[in-house]
């Protein structure tokens, strides 16, 4: 909860105040520091060398300036006072002292006492009784009473005498003797009178007043000082060891009462006593003494502890020092302060006598007010002087009267007085901001989508005067004084003050004052129209409204004007201080813009070279005691003011009219320059050698004005006296920062002096390079301004910059600052970012890489890493340049034609030519005519400035025949040709370091004229036409001509001899060359534009698209593109080297008829009409394909490396993007292309390329090994990121992928189509393993790889097993859902929807466990944490996010941020901080513990999607429709890593990792679903149901049936064994028994132990999920039994078909892995299904080779097993259903069978791997089983077929011979004999014979080897 506002405070800002409201103090400690002058020389000193300093230090954090005030400095030998020089010193110096007690913060008066009281002063004023006493005594003699009687005279009261001030006209030696004389005699005089007093009868007060005037200047400073305060008084008493015996009695007395006094009125802590050690001779302090030195050591450490401690207690609760808890609020509180200070001298002069206005006023504002009628503002005009800001006092303090019970609230400014109240914005902006405070509006001082945007401003002001007119008991008065001196800027709506609202509400005022006519404000003509009546305007120079103001006491004669008194005052001060001293101290103050403290004067007019040396005002210069002088002298005269401002005390003018005064007596243009420069030097002190040339080249009188870095090296000496450790003190007055570094400038720390004063003077001082590096193109001096002030005031700065100063650095700076002002207004902090983001792809690419530009980002970057909390910094470049295409417009008259147009030296003036004859020099950013250069007596045709910058020459030719050379800077003319030619001139050029003038005239003659003599050099008579133009190539000085004779001829300038000649097809009209010589463009008769090669002449393009008539030609300076200006009022822009149009600007008011490119291609300009256009012409074309393997620009390795950072313009947009588990890696999808990227440097690394049509969809493998890509071509391909190559390709999609996630053990891919199907497949092999239909556009997968849960954007979400195939679930929202997010846990799938809710909804069982409600609009996003599994975070459309608390549905914190719809939110692995987005551009950073926004960004454009790293490191953010991806860094970020946990799969196996077929009935029973074999489950669940079981079921030996056991008996005898137990169970245990009858039927047909344990199950639990569906029984222990267990004879298999337990044929079945060695390729076994009708001869099929195919013995059709099954016999009986999970385990071979030499001709390849479709099989059983000592793996797939007693093996591809292949046929051939007999002799009986096993038997003999059925091998 913000604390509430001081009511003092409050009272102040509504205008309520007294004389004893506390207004802000200036944050200055300042000393004065009292002492005998010769006594404590040296301790004055170390006052001022070392504790200054040093105090300095330790308070620059808190801003506080510290200062030592020592009169004695500067004022000469030490042996003669100041005040013995001038008497009525004595007065400033006390008044120094109450000057000191008012504006310090601690201690403000130091004394120090030592052996001596001093000498008694000569008094200025003596009572007239004293006076005749004093001549009365007999000491007097007549030469002692003439001298009296000569200096004292009588004042006006006739009560006393007062000194003449008349010593200062003789000279200073015959002063001081006579002085002296006088000060001996009156202090005997006295003395006697005191000790005279008892005897003579005299009065107590006569002696009092005797002894008043007897007493010494330390004796009169300790009385002034003690009568304010004794608790900042700091005394130091110095005792000597030895005490010297010969002193006065009445001096040690009255020493003693001083001693006395100060110990009994200051606490111990206020004094101290220091002894010095050594003999009493040595009076004067020696430093070259031990014994001394040893005391001023102790002096120095004693002192500066005692001040330290005082200063820290005066400061520790100072509310001025103690940072605001409301920013703002201390903000306006300290803005509103200033000019209450200035009202409350208006008040105190009390200058209105007699004016009729204020009661006029008051009888219109009434009757306004009692009819409740909107009225418009009041305003007050009249001259200087004619008491404007006199009435507006007045009316301040009387309208408080008017209303009686209503409450009145006052707000005053005073124009330009403070930095916030020179700019329509800011003093809009604060008045704003005020008005909030005021009346409490209740979304805060500051709106939330508050913005320092002149329209936003605008209309914020409108809004408030509406919420005041609802507020019907108060009334709101607001005074603007001196509305004219506001500043204005392009910024400004329309015109500066269009913000005055021409209708107020009823308790609305609006008083302002103004010099200048309201029909000359810049008013719109709605509101001069509305402004004119009489009953708002009030007019002070008319007779009715003129005012009557009382006339200071000093203006002689007394009937005198204002103007008049304020020369007076003037030559008054120049005849007391001489004029020079007067004018520098009155140019300093006028070329301040807001004053400039006293330390600041003093250092710029008091040498600090020599402290003891005499400083004499008739020099100039001024020491403490003179600056005093004059400064409090023309206070007095109401010359000058104090104000205090940004904790400064200032020093400003009264009032302007005595700046307009100072600048026509002692300032011009060159000493205005000089001025500002040394301004500039105070703030930004350069090095010594240049701060001396810059002395010695501005200052035309001889000054003892050294630079800044020497007065850095004296202030050991003088220094610390202007300002202890002022340079190092520099800081601004903030409540965030102390001080921003300057990388440029190392010396400057940025204050808030530098933010307000000092930028004006680098601006005007011409050194605009200066200017942008330490100013405005500095990121310090930017922050300082943002932070100290606001972001309008810093925009209000650059825009009074662009008064001045065109600069392409500036306009971008300016332009970003600009765009950038809705986020600085809410967020300062994200300057660096901003400029940043604006700026870096142009610095980037700067072919400087110490460009201003390049230095400004690098500071940013700087600051951004050194920032100590949170903060978003761009890594990468994704906005265009800021600056627009048209940059400045200027509107010129009485031109005429303007033929010509060049850029004058100082770059900020344009030189028109004319047709009138005159050249003209414009401003180009004030719009303004500077001056004429007259000459020419005819139209000027063509102008030049000469190449060479400092020559600052202009060449002028005209219709008059003549050639002027002209001095631009001096503005005189310099040469003048007028007989070289007879003819108009047609062009002017300079060659040889511009000493050749050269000229073309329409005479068909060139003349060459020396410089120098004027004389003619040479004339070319070649061309045979007129000549057209003619040009210098600078670097080769070569001139080319054209002609009319359509030539264009090459000559050299050495020995004026022709080198080449071009034939045109035309005539040539104009010709222009490039800036590297190598281009020449010509434009001929024929309207054609010919490019040609300067040194050959070859042409090279003719341009065209130009539609009219080419009036002019320019090259740029890039030497590739030229700008004509055609007729059709439009300029166009070509490519030379393309030969194309490649722009056509927008269209003039006239024919464009001149061109012309600034240097480096800043600006274009182009003139039409009287229009003159600036547009931006900088080759913006920055960027280079980074993934081009031929970039169309060679740049050296640094600018390519730097060019990779930025992706390329030509690049389609980015479809989407992903992150590597890890947070490392990132790869982009950007058309048909995926582009990888480390995003930690961040830096490109290559580009993956291979599908036809856009890539749509990517994912990285959680394992990093590969990247996953769908494409419109309907392929997912896999990458290999190691090799950056493809591995496997899948295509088994038919529409468009949509979506692809790879699953967390990195095998398995889902991959989505249009189609609505999604596919589960194996990603190294692509073997398809699940088909599913449904939703396709949203897609995700639990960790434990599980579920899969997917939707198409409408109310439903499916949610699918990847593990049981009829395990699926539909979850629905009553609105369609937007979003949805899984658990890290896997446990929970979120649901976010445009039903404003969110659901929770358990993955296993879809059941709903959490419905989150609080949401007001459309939920959008929904994110979940890793480690915190309660914390969930949803954004919405109503611009919030809220972060819920899983399991209680309850709301732990609303965000609120943003300005628009949240479009998506992600959190950090640990959970502590989130990432959120919305449509209003902008990224914030929060805090989820305490709900808090960390910091924000701003992205200027839309954007879709955004991902984070695991600990927030970097935010990735996919634009709308750009090329362009941002990589974005959290500085600090508060998230921790979290290492993800590992999740492996259970076997790589493909049909190990297929869905299990549907779950049988009555299994939801199960307390866990596993499979259970009988063992198991007798162990575990026996003691349940006991009689449902088997006896002999316990013992693994019994377990085993025979082999040849047919289904029917297994169902008999568990028939019989349970059928009586049953009918004794309950419902429920009967449910129960018949499930485990199930098992135990499969267990008995099987003859399995319980599942084997996977390869990889010796890891851990918590790095594989996938082990939770294993059982942990101890299987290891029946591994090698598990390994060769068949339950039933393969030959009965299809009987298994009539079960009705077998719902579905389509599902695969599985069985354990066989593993042999392989070389390469893969074994399938398929079911031979011939029809019923073939014999079993049918069943034998060749091997099919793809290297070299088998034959069949005969034509079949594709096996399927699937078809027999359904037309097998019905008629077999089973008693029980059948699950389909007895199909699924089958026994494995064992491996060492497969090494025995056997035969088995059933055993032979079957069919190829990938068959035709017409033939393609349907894979059944999978059969793997592991051999550890042969790793290497073969994958076959068993088929049996029902009518045939073989089992036959599928396709083996093996990448050997065929003798291997027919080797291995028949190793299973006599495998497959062997394993027969044995099987045979063990039969008993089987309920189904074998059918047709001798004709099985009979077909074989015929072969070579033994025949054996494949049950044997297998039974084996």
């Amino acid at each position: 909860m913000a604390a509430p506002i001081d009511e003092s405070v409050l009272n102040a800002l509504r205008g309520v105040t007294s004389a004893n409201t506390r207004l802000p103090k200036p944050l200055l400690i300042k000393i004065y520091v009292a002492s005998l002058k010769q006594e404590f020389n040296q301790e004055r000193r170390m006052l001022l060398e070392l504790v200054g300093p040093e105090l300095q230090t330790l308070y620059d954090d808190r801003q506080i300036e510290l200062e030592f005030v020592d009169m004695h400095f500067g004022t000469g030998e030490l042996e003669v006072n100041q005040l013995e020089r001038d008497p009525y010193l004595i007065h400033d110096y006390l008044h120094e002292i109450d000057t000191c007690h008012a504006h310090t913060k601690s201690v403000f008066f130091m004394v120090l006492v030592g052996d001596g009281i001093g000498r008694q002063l000569l008094p200025t004023h003596i009572d007239e009784d004293i006076f005749s006493a004093v001549l009365a005594d007999q000491q007097i003699t007549a030469d002692h009473e003439a001298l009296l009687v000569k200096w004292y005279e009588k004042d006006e009261s006739q009560s006393s005498r007062k000194l003449k001030q008349d010593y200062r006209l003789i000279a200073l030696d015959a002063w001081l003797a006579e002085s002296q004389q006088m000060q001996s005699l009156l202090e005997r005089s006295l003395q006697s009178l005191v000790q005279g007093a008892s005897t003579s009868g005299r009065s107590a007060d006569f002696v009092e007043r005797v002894q008043l005037l007897r007493r010494t200047q330390i004796e009169r400073e300790v009385s002034q000082a003690m009568a304010l305060t004794s608790e900042k008084i700091l005394a130091v008493f110095r005792e000597r060891a030895a005490q010297c015996s010969k002193r006065d009695v009445e001096a040690n007395e009255r020493l003693r009462k001083i001693k006395d006094e100060l110990t009994m009125n200051l606490s111990t802590d206020n004094h101290t006593t220091l002894v010095v050690p050594g003999s009493a001779a040595s009076e004067a302090i020696d430093p070259d003494n031990e014994d001394h030195e040893s005391y001023l050591s102790k002096f120095k450490n004693k002192v500066t502890d005692k001040l330290r401690l005082l200063i820290e207690a005066h400061i520790t609760n100072d509310p001025d020092v103690i940072k605001g808890r409301k920013k703002t609020v201390q903000e306006i509180f300290h803005e509103h302060a200033t000019h209450l200070r200035i009202l409350r001298e208006h008040t105190d002069s009390a200058a209105l006598l007699e004016s009729r206005v204020p009661q006029q006023l008051r009888q219109n504002l009434m009757a306004n007010f009692r009819n409740g009628s909107r009225h418009a503002p009041y305003f007050l005009c009249g001259a200087d002087g004619s008491g404007k800001s006199a009435i507006l006092t007045h009316l301040y303090g009387q309208v408080g009267s008017w209303f009686g019970s209503t409450r009145v609230h006052r707000v005053i400014r005073f124009a330009k007085a403070t930095p916030r109240s020179a700019y329509n914005l800011e003093l809009l902006r604060v008045i704003c901001q005020q008005i909030s405070i005021i009346f409490n509006i209740p979304e805060g001082y500051l709106p939330k989508d508050a913005s320092f945007d002149p329209l936003y401003i605008n209309t914020w002001f409108q809004n408030l005067l509406r919420r005041v007119e609802d507020m019907g008991n108060d009334v709101l008065f607001l005074f603007i004084d001196d509305l004219h001196l506001l500043n204005p800027l392009d910024c400004d709506i329309v015109t500066a003050l269009s913000w005055l609202p021409t209708s107020l509400p009823w308790n609305v005022q609006i008083i302002c004052s103004s010099t200048t006519p309201v029909e000359q404000l810049k008013f719109t003509p709605m509101q001069r129209d509305r402004f004119k009546s009489a009953e708002y305007q009030f007019d002070l120079n008319l007779g009715d409204h003129a005012t009557r103001l009382k006339i200071p006491p000093q203006c002689i004669p007394g009937d005198v004007s204002f103007a008049l008194y304020v020369e007076q005052q003037f030559d008054q001060l120049e005849r007391h201080y001489g004029r020079q001293a007067v004018g520098d101290l009155a140019s300093y103050i006028t070329c301040s813009e807001y004053g400039l403290s006293e330390t600041e004067l003093l250092e710029l007019l008091m040498p600090t070279d020599d402290p003891e040396s005499l400083i004499e005002t008739k020099n100039g210069q001024f020491s403490f005691a003179t600056f005093k002088k004059i400064h409090r002298e023309m206070d007095l005269l109401l010359l000058l003011h104090d104000k205090i401002m940004s904790g400064k005390v200032l020093i400003q003018w009264r009032h302007n009219y005595c700046s307009a005064v100072a600048k026509r007596r002692y300032m011009d243009v060159q000493r205005t320059r000089s001025l500002h420069c040394e301004l500039a030097n105070l703030f930004f002190p350069q090095d010594e050698d240049e701060s001396t040339l810059e002395n010695e080249s501005n200052r035309s009188e001889t000054k003892s004005v050294i630079s800044l870095k020497d007065r850095e090296k004296d202030s050991l000496s003088a220094m610390s006296a202007v300002s202890a450790g002022r340079k190092s003190s520099s800081t601004h007055h903030n409540d965030d920062t102390s001080t921003f570094y300057n990388p440029i400038a190392a010396d400057v720390s940025y204050s808030m002096r530098h933010v307000e004063e000092s930028w004006h003077h680098l601006m005007r001082s011409d050194d605009t390079t200066r200017f942008k590096q330490i100013a405005v193109c500095n990121f310090d001096f930017l922050l300082a301004a943002v932070q100290t002030v606001s972001i309008s005031y810093l925009r209000c700065l650059i825009e009074h910059v662009r008064c001045y100063i065109l600069d392409r650095d500036i306009e971008l700076i300016y332009y970003t600052i600009r765009k950038s002002s809705d986020v600085l207004t809410r967020d300062p902090m994200q300057l660096g970012s901003q400029l940043i983001s604006w700026l870096r792809p142009i610095s980037e690419h700067d072919d400087d890489d110490n460009s201003l530009l390049s230095m400004t980002v690098r500071s940013a970057t700087a600051w951004c890493d050194g920032y100590a909390v949170p903060l978003l910094v761009p890594l990468t470049g994704w906005l265009p340049a800021p600056l627009p295409s048209q940059i400045r417009t200027m509107t010129v008259s009485g031109t005429g034609c303007i033929r010509a147009v060049w850029l004058a030296p100082t770059k900020q003036h344009l030189i028109l030519a004319t047709s009138s004859g005159e050249v003209q020099q414009w401003h180009i950013m004030s719009n303004s005519l500077e001056h004429i250069f007259k000459g020419h007596t005819a139209a000027v045709t063509c102008l030049l400035v000469a190449p060479q910058s400092e020559s600052e020459l202009l060449l002028t030719g005209s219709e008059d025949a003549t050639v002027l050379v002209w001095h631009v800077a001096l503005r005189e003319r310099r040469a003048h040709i007028n007989n070289a030619h007879t003819a108009p001139i047609t062009g002017v050029a300079a060659g040889v370091n511009n000493t050749l003038i050269i000229s073309s005239s329409e005479d068909a003659t060139i003349a060459i004229t020396d410089l120098a003599s004027g004389k003619l050099r040479h004339r070319i008579t070649h061309h045979r036409g007129p000549v057209s133009g003619i040009l210098v190539a600078g670097a080769c000085d070569v001139l080319i001509s054209a002609g009319h004779d359509r030539n264009i001829c090459v000559w050299d300038l050495e020995n004026f001899t022709l080198l080449n000649t071009m034939q045109m097809p035309s005539p040539v009209l104009r010709i222009d060359i490039s800036w590297n010589s190598v281009f020449l463009l010509a434009l001929c008769e024929d309207n054609a534009l010919y490019v040609r090669t300067l040194a050959t002449g070859k042409e090279l393009h003719t341009l065209k698209g130009h539609k009219s008539k080419i009036r002019t030609i320019s090259i740029g300076k890039d030497s590739q593109r030229c700008v004509v200006g055609c007729d059709d009022t439009r300029a166009l822009i070509y490519d030379m080297h393309a030969g194309k149009l490649v722009r056509s600007l927008p269209p003039n008011p006239g024919p464009v008829t001149a061109v012309h490119a600034m240097d480096n291609d800043d600006f274009l300009v182009t003139v039409g009409g009287n229009k003159i256009t600036f547009y931006s012409f900088r080759n913006e074309e920055l960027y280079v394909n980074p993934y081009s393997r031929h970039p169309r620009r060679k740049r050296s390795l640094k600018r390519h490396a730097q060019a990779q950072r930025s992706p390329s313009t030509t690049l389609p947009p980015i479809t989407c993007f992903d992150l590597s588990r890890d947070s490392q890696q990132m790869a982009i999808a950007s058309g048909r292309s995926v582009h990888l990227m480390r995003i930690n440097t961040p830096e490109y690394q290559c580009t993956l390329e291979g599908h036809s049509a856009g890539v749509s969809c990517l994912k990285f493998a959680p394992n990093g090994e590969f990247l996953a890509t769908g494409s419109e071509d309907r392929l997912v391909l896999i990458w290999n990121l190691a090799l950056g190559e493809i591995s496997h390709s899948f295509k088994g999609h038919t529409a468009p992928v949509v979506k692809v996630v790879v699953l967390m053990d990195s095998l398995r891919v889902i991959s989505t189509d249009r189609d609505s199907m999604l596919l589960v497949w194996m990603a190294h092999s692509g073997n398809l393993l699940q088909t599913i239909q449904g939703p396709y556009k949203s897609l995700a997968v639990t960790n434990n790889m599980r579920f899969a849960a997917s939707t198409n954007g409408d109310n439903t979400l499916k949610i699918w097993s990847l593990t049981q195939e009829d395990e699926k679930y539909s979850v629905s929202h009553s609105d369609e859902i937007t979003c949805f997010e899984i658990s890290a846990d896997s446990a929970h799938i979120i649901s976010g929807s445009r039903d404003m809710s969110l659901k929770v909804w358990q993955a296993t069982g879809g059941k709903l466990s959490q419905v989150l409600v609080g949401h007001s609009d459309a939920v959008t996003c929904v994110a979940v944490s890793v480690t915190n599994k309660t914390q969930v975070l949803s954004g919405s459309k109503d611009m919030n996010l809220i972060i819920w608390d899983l399991l209680t549905g309850e709301e732990v914190h609303t965000l609120a941020g943003h300005l628009g719809p949240v479009i998506g939110v992600k959190v950090s692995a640990d959970g502590s901080t989130a990432v959120s987005g919305s449509d209003d551009k902008t990224l914030i950073v929060w805090e989820t513990k305490r709900g808090l926004a960390l910091t924000s960004l701003q992205m200027h454009v839309p954007f879709t999607h955004f991902d984070i790293s695991l600990e927030v490191s970097r935010v990735l953010v996919q634009l709308v429709d750009s090329y362009n991806l941002p990589v974005i860094c959290l500085h600090n970020t508060p998230a921790q890593y979290v290492k993800l946990p590992t999740y492996s799969g259970p076997s790589k196996d493909v049909e190990d990792l297929r869905p299990q077929g549907p779950k049988r009935q009555m299994k939801r029973l199960l307390k866990k679903e596993v499979s259970l074999d009988t063992y198991t489950w007798q162990k575990k669940y026996g003691h349940l149901t006991s009689s449902v079981m088997m006896a002999q079921v316990d013992e693994r030996l019994k377990r085993r049936f025979s082999v040849s056991a047919s289904m029917e008996e297994i169902s008999k005898i568990a028939e019989n064994k349970t059928g009586a137990s049953q009918a004794n169970l309950g419902p429920e245990q009967a449910a129960l028994a018949q499930s485990q009858h199930f098992d135990q039927l499969e267990a008995l047909w099987n003859k399995r132990s319980p599942p084997r344990r996977r390869h990889n199950a010796g890891l851990s639990r918590q790095t594989s999920l996938v082990e939770d569906r294993l059982e942990s029984s101890d299987d290891d222990e029946y591994q090698d039994e598990r390994a060769g267990m068949l339950s039933a004879s393969y030959d009965n298999i299809h009987h298994l078909a009539r079960l009705p337990g077998l719902r579905s044929l389509h599902d695969a079945w599985k069985t354990n892995s066989l593993r042999v060695p392989r070389r390469s390729g893969r074994t399938k076994f398929y079911v031979s299904t011939p029809p019923p009708q073939n014999s079993q001869d049918s069943s034998r099929l060749q091997l099919d080779d793809r290297h070299e195919p088998g034959q069949c013995t005969d034509e079949t059709v594709a096996p399927d097993l699937v078809r027999d099954l359904l037309v097998a016999s019905t008629t077999l009986e089973s008693p029980q259903r059948i699950s389909l999970r007895q199909l699924l385990h089958w026994p494995s071979l064992k491996s060492r069978i497969w090494r025995r030499p056997r035969n088995c001709h059933s055993l032979q390849p079957n069919i190829r791997l990938n068959p035709p479709e017409r033939l393609r099989p349907t894979p059944i059983i999978v059969v793997e089983n592991y051999d550890v000592r042969r790793v290497q793996q073969l994958r076959t797939d068993l088929i049996l077929h029902p009518q045939t007693s073989r089992a036959s093996v599928g396709h083996i591809e093996v990448a050997g011979s065929e003798q291997l292949l027919a080797k291995k046929a028949n190793f299973w051939q006599r495998r497959w004999q062997l394993w027969r007999r044995k099987a045979t002799t063990n039969r008993t009986e089987c309920s189904y014979p074998l059918r047709d096993t001798a004709n099985s038997h009979s077909n074989n003999n015929s072969t070579s080897d033994t025949t054996a059925n494949c049950n044997d091998c297998v039974a084996q």
